[in-house]
């Protein structure tokens, strides 16, 4: 058994932390940790202050060697906490989590045999589930799955569920990271580096994460986010001319429209989601 699990490729799980209460970043590190795919490394990059927090963290490190903690006397700040744990990982494939949120337990082994059946995709998420405070499931997202697909909705919103992407470690070999100069946008920024440089994306159709939402959904994305998420597409209207221009102004409608509209639009999705379930 354990040749086998040695033959099968390493995945290395980066996730940035900030002071998540202590019921929450243990069921996310949990989540990972509980995963049915035997070969991974889980990279927390922590800049919590909080002492809970921190404990919590501590502790898992201490019972499981798969855990590996990065901390800096000065604050990192999200992205580069993330591209600290990019630097840091050994793994083939590297895949993205955030604190407050769950990975489905068989996440990590459907992504890896999509990657081993898709060995022309680069970079691919798949669909989540959106919960609250308590667990309760109240909304879900989908994403598309074919190329086309995927590349017609990246003109006018993310493609991806950032906490559910996997992508490939000859990504970050060749020196492609998260730019901090695109904070609450530096997904955006990375995927249309990605898409730039013509690499391939793909979505599994299955739910392989909980995003937890406490509040309103429209709070996880504040205006801030929107401003640099314009930003970013705008710094390619030269090099994808129809994209880049479909893309620069649908994004500067999300800069300037009302956030009571955003809420709305939300709340309606998850309005739907409950009347059907």
């Amino acid at each position: 058994m354990e040749r086998k699990d040695n033959l099968q490729p390493l995945v290395s799980i980066i996730l940035a932390t900030f002071n998540e209460p202590v019921d929450m970043i243990s069921q996310s590190i949990r989540s990972v940790l509980d995963q049915d795919y035997p070969r991974i490394e889980l990279i927390i990059s922590d800049d919590s202050t909080e002492a809970a927090t921190i404990s919590a963290i501590d502790q898992f490190a201490l019972q499981d060697k798969r855990v590996r903690i990065i901390r800096h006397k000065e604050r990192m700040g999200f992205v580069n906490a993330l591209n600290f744990a990019l630097q840091a990982s050994k793994g083939e494939l590297i895949a993205r989590m955030d604190g407050d949120d769950m990975s489905m337990p068989n996440r990590i082994s459907l992504q890896v045999a999509y990657a081993q059946a898709h060995p022309d995709i680069d970079v691919f998420g798949g669909s989540m589930y959106i919960i609250d405070a308590e667990n309760h499931v109240i909304s879900e997202r989908t994403y598309p799955t074919t190329a086309r697909k995927i590349n017609r909705m990246f003109m006018v919103r993310s493609p991806f569920a950032h906490p559910t992407l996997m992508f490939r470690r000859t990504i970050i070999d060749k020196g492609i990271m998260y730019n901090p100069e695109y904070k609450r946008a530096e997904d955006i920024d990375f995927y249309m580096r990605l898409y730039q440089s013509k690499y391939h994306f793909g979505n599994l159709p299955e739910k392989i994460l909980k995003y937890r939402v406490v509040g309103n959904l429209d709070t996880k994305r504040p205006k801030e986010q929107w401003y640099y998420n314009h930003k970013a597409r705008k710094r390619f209207i030269k090099s994808k001319p129809f994209f880049s221009c479909v893309s620069y102004l649908v994004s500067l409608g999300y800069k300037y429209v009302p956030n009571f509209i955003v809420a709305r639009y939300y709340k309606k999705e998850n309005s739907k989601y409950k009347s059907s379930s």
